[in-house]
């Protein structure tokens, strides 16, 4: 019961729900965040992308009151260098969003944009899936064995559904 408790406020209340954008592996792809305050211009903002089994992260973009990576500043993951970008005249309203270009398959996964201002910090998710769209969903689909588990979280969404949640 308990776990069954625990999934129902986990499902309902506190997953973040990543944006999911899927691309062709070799297009540019933006990575769209807005953040308060609308001028960011002197503010700190990154981004990373997150891995799927070790902690960490990939350290993908910096903005640090004009300051970036690409100004030679250490940090930015190998394989990212030269191809991430953003909106420097958009960064008056509040734009953190970023241009990844040339996309491949390996920059597929989830991504953080977060601005940790003291007051008030925001993170952001983004799904970003590149390449065709029968690749991973359908392997992944076809090859689920436990059933009985999404039957269960299917009940666990009526009940949040239902319930008005």
């Amino acid at each position: 019961m308990t776990l069954h408790v625990n999934l129902l406020i986990n499902i309902c209340f506190y997953l973040p729900v990543p944006k999911v954008i899927t691309v062709k592996e070799g297009s540019d792809v933006t990575l769209p965040c807005f953040l308060w305050p609308k001028d960011i211009r002197s503010k700190v903002f990154f981004w990373l992308k997150v891995p799927q089994t070790t902690a960490g992260g990939q350290k993908v973009f910096l903005y640090d009151n004009g300051h970036l990576y690409s100004d030679e500043r250490p940090g930015q993951s190998e394989q990212f260098k030269g191809r991430v970008s953003h909106f420097p005249d958009k960064l008056k309203q509040g734009n953190a969003s970023i241009i990844i270009r040339n996309t491949t398959r390996a920059d597929s996964g989830v991504y953080r944009c977060i601005y940790l201002d003291l007051q008030k910090p925001q993170i952001f998710h983004i799904k970003l899936v590149v390449g065709e769209y029968f690749d991973e969903t359908v392997k992944d689909v076809l090859s689920f064995k436990d059933w009985s588990l999404v039957s269960t979280l299917l009940s666990i969404f009526n009940v949040c559904l239902n319930s008005g949640l």
